[in-house]
C-alpha cells in the first residue's frame, strides 16, 4: 500500500468529506464559516498559515525559480525536440 498520497490526493480527499457532509448531514462550510466561532476559526487558522508561510515562502520561492521551472523548462522543451523528431521521421 502506498503511503504518499500527495497533496492533490489529500485536497481531493477533503474535497469529497466536504461533499459527503453536505450530501447526507445537510452541513455546509461555509455556513459553518459565517457564525462567530467560525470566523474566529477561520482567522485562527489563517494566522496559522501566515506564520508557517513567512518561514518556508521564501525558500519555496528559490525551489520553484531555482530548480523546479529549469527542470520542467527541460523537460518540455525537449519533450517538443522529441515530437518534432519523430514527426519529421514519419513524414520521410
Amino acid at each position: 500500500m502506498k503511503k504518499d498520497s500527495g497533496f492533490i490526493g489529500l485536497i481531493i480527499i477533503i474535497i469529497l468529506a466536504l461533499a459527503a457532509l453536505k450530501y447526507f448531514l445537510n452541513w455546509d462550510v461555509f455556513d459553518a464559516a459565517s457564525t462567530d466561532q467560525g470566523q474566529n476559526t477561520v482567522g485562527y487558522v489563517r494566522n496559522i498559515v501566515n506564520t508557517i508561510w513567512s518561514y518556508i515562502g521564501e525558500p519555496i520561492a528559490w525551489i520553484w525559480r531555482e530548480v523546479a521551472w529549469p527542470l520542467f523548462s527541460f523537460v518540455w522543451d525537449n519533450l517538443l525536440k522529441l515530437i518534432s523528431t519523430s514527426r519529421a521521421s514519419l513524414n520521410s
